[in-house]
């Protein structure tokens, strides 16, 4: 069985931004959405649904909270896989969307404020991965904000609000992160 390591994630991420910021090429043609969508699908492969969440024969849905990003998401997305599973572009249509067993991962991005609350509420205890690139969303009880300082692209994780979901993130991926409302005890 393949075994991933710290290193192995460190240098998938690494290769992402690098080909997205680094070359100047490649910068010209690759827009910002481009590189939070591929973080968004690596970052996926490492978090674990709970089994009743991870049924094989159902598409595996990334929902979107704003239409300006669902092509690009369905391009990018078309025949590909997360968890063995095909995954399923979806644009929320309506406030009242019921998130569970609809999405699977929410992306919310220039989502306005109140909207975003009323997602991360809708959201709360049920097992859908948050993201957005929105700042201080981790700390507005997201669970994965994405941003850029410095030319960098850096993920905080609320490890509070993942926690509460039922989903497990793993230690790899907890490790490269910024952590927001850490209140785990850790045993050394």
């Amino acid at each position: 069985m393949f075994m991933i390591t710290r290193r192995t994630i460190r240098r998938a991420l690494l290769l992402v931004v690098a080909c997205c910021l680094c070359a100047p090429a490649l910068a010209q043609t690759v827009r910002d959405e481009d590189v939070k969508l591929a973080l968004i699908y690596k970052i996926s492969r490492f978090v674990t649904w709970p089994v009743a969440a991870e049924d094989a024969d159902s598409p595996f849905t990334l929902c979107l909270a704003e239409r300006s990003i669902f092509d690009l998401a369905k391009d990018r997305f078309a025949g590909r896989q997360i968890r063995e599973r095909d995954i399923e572009v979806q644009l929320l249509t309506s406030a009242s969307d019921n998130l569970a067993g609809q999405c699977d991962i929410l992306y919310m991005s220039r989502v306005k404020q109140d909207r975003a609350k009323d997602y991360l509420e809708r959201a709360s205890g049920k097992p859908v991965l948050t993201i957005s690139d929105e700042p201080e969303f981790a700390e507005s009880g997201g669970m994965i904000g994405l941003s850029t300082r410095g030319g960098k692209v850096t993920i905080r994780i609320n490890v509070g609000a993942y926690e509460s979901s039922d989903l497990t993130v793993s230690s790899q991926l907890l490790e490269l992160a910024e952590l927001v409302n850490d209140n785990r005890i850790v045993k050394r």
